[in-house]
């Protein structure tokens, strides 16, 4: 069976995007409406055969040739999946771009099987024509003061596209070290373990050790914690009310996280120690509400019957799934609500499609990105070092034990899964005299672990596979929090173009302890 190298993901994605466009298999009528930049999408993929794909990726041409076409052959009924994550090489940007890319040349938009926009209760009340589904009612705190500071991770301007909710985390490195683009003298984690989540772990210990402050919300005395002057113990998801979170699909829907068991000690949630520090502070009249139920009822516009409602199932939906362009999906919906806005002359409501763009199409070409950084108006492959000629690919993934780099500072999860093996496989674990079980060495540039083998097939002979979350340097101890490899403690700081984000593959050498 072949395995894709750690390079081969965007490789094979182009030249499933060569085919379609080559043989013309993709729905035309579909990108003619609703996208722009075909041309240049079409001239980019124009050399990017299978043929060269596969010697990219270890993927054989008649395959990536043979997927393409089944893919087309179920179109718009197929879906090329966005998968989890975005942290596997500099190439995000251009990779998740590609797989959207293919689902739009299939035309899955607002198709059954396919991708499909948010129907959050206003945009299906508009369509319906009617109130079908309650509003959430966003906060409006009166004389809110707006930071006047620029932003230190939005610098430069190719991030422009980030969500400013999560932003460049890493960049809080950058501009402690270098004091750029002004000192940055505290840093305020809130459950987040950033020793475990983001790259370099020795750049972490000098940003945190220059600090004049740090403090820590969270669960557990995580690995970020231990250095942390302050610790302001947060409760569990079992122990805390939560707000009314907008579970909106194919339909409007709400759901309620509700607390079960009181909180241990001191901890509270989060949102009341940041209140009662607010409070502390002068600030309380930011905080306009007494606690977590005010604050569900204000969400629900005061109607308390719905709040009674939501607290007694935990989760509310309203009318019948909507998809665009399903002409069935249509007619149930318009058979549902007869004052519904009228439909397109082919029974759908492809009118009422539109994208967060200038335009209000799905940019295959991106001129304000080509203007922003040359050459990334389209995706396509570029020359990234992943690691270097005498070293192997190391790539980490999560374990269904585990939550993130979290719980493995419980006890019971800790005890079913203590250890990050490294996966090795056995042509590699031969040529390096290695069996399962012994303890190894994987060294690069950035750090050095120390672990124990497991040689599999499941891995291909160039590339080391662990799971992330283990080997803590300090924090709470439990057999997973001081057993394995760190896996933050073998990545380089590396953030990827336009993406923002963390680079979670590197090159290391491997030998026997």
């Amino acid at each position: 069976m072949a395995r894709y190298s750690s390079r081969g993901d965007l490789a094979v994605l182009l030249a499933m995007c060569h085919v379609m466009i080559d043989e013309q298999l993709y729905d035309a009528s579909f990108v003619e409406r609703y996208t722009s930049g075909f041309e240049q999408l079409a001239q980019a993929v124009k050399e990017t055969t299978p043929e060269w794909a596969a010697a990219q990726a270890d993927v054989p041409a008649d395959v990536i040739v043979r997927v393409t076409r089944e893919l087309a052959a179920c179109a718009p009924h197929a879906i090329v999946s966005p998968g989890h994550r975005a942290t596997f090489s500099q190439e995000e940007i251009d990779m998740r771009r590609m797989i959207f890319t293919l689902n739009v040349l299939l035309g899955n938009i607002e198709r059954e099987g396919g991708l499909y926009q948010k129907k959050n209760a206003s945009v299906y009340n508009k369509l319906a024509g009617e109130k079908v589904a309650p509003t959430l009612a966003k906060l409006n705190i009166k004389n809110m003061p707006k930071p006047t500071a620029q932003r230190i991770d939005l610098v430069a301007p190719q991030f422009k596209y980030i969500a400013a909710g999560g932003g460049v985390v890493q960049s809080i490195i950058d501009a402690a070290l270098t004091q750029k683009p002004y000192p940055i003298k505290a840093w305020i984690m809130s459950r987040h373990n950033p020793f475990q989540t983001v790259t370099c772990r020795s750049d972490l210990v000098k940003t945190v050790e220059q600090l004049d402050l740090v403090v820590s919300c969270d669960v557990y005395l995580s690995e970020s914690a231990a250095y942390a002057d302050y610790l302001l113990p947060e409760c569990t998801y079992l122990e805390r009310d939560e707000e009314v979170s907008d579970m909106s699909g194919l339909h409007p829907a709400y759901a309620l996280r509700q607390q079960v068991v009181e909180p241990i000690g001191e901890a509270r949630p989060s949102w009341q120690i940041w209140k009662e520090l607010g409070e502390q502070l002068g600030l309380g009249q930011y905080y306009p509400w007494q606690d977590m139920q005010t604050r569900q009822l204000y969400q629900l516009n005061g109607d308390h019957a719905l709040a009674k409602e939501l607290r007694q199932k935990g989760y509310l939906e309203w009318g019948v799934p909507l998809l665009l362009r399903e002409p069935e999906s249509v007619r149930q919906f318009t058979a549902r609500y007869p004052g519904a806005i009228a439909t397109d002359s082919d029974n759908t409501y492809g009118e009422q499609l539109r994208f967060k763009s200038p335009s209000g199409k799905i940019e295959l070409y991106s001129a304000t990105l080509e203007e922003l950084l040359p050459g990334y108006g389209v995706p396509r492959v570029r020359d990234f070092a992943l690691k270097k000629e005498n070293e192997l690919y190391f790539i980490q993934g999560k374990v269904a034990v585990h939550t993130n780099g979290a719980t493995q500072y419980v006890p019971l999860l800790s005890e079913l899964m203590w250890d990050n093996a490294v996966w090795v496989h056995p042509q590699t674990a031969q040529e390096k005299g290695i069996k399962t079980g012994d303890e190894i060495w994987l060294e690069n540039a950035t750090g050095k672990e120390k672990g124990k083998a497991l040689v599999t097939p499941g891995i291909r002979p160039d590339t080391l596979f662990v799971y992330m979350g283990f080997g803590a340097k300090a924090g709470a101890k439990t057999a997973a929090t001081t057993h394995g490899i760190h896996c933050g403690n073998l990545l380089p700081h590396v953030t990827s173009p336009v993406s923002g984000t963390v680079v979670h593959t590197a090159g290391v050498t491997l030998s026997r302890a």
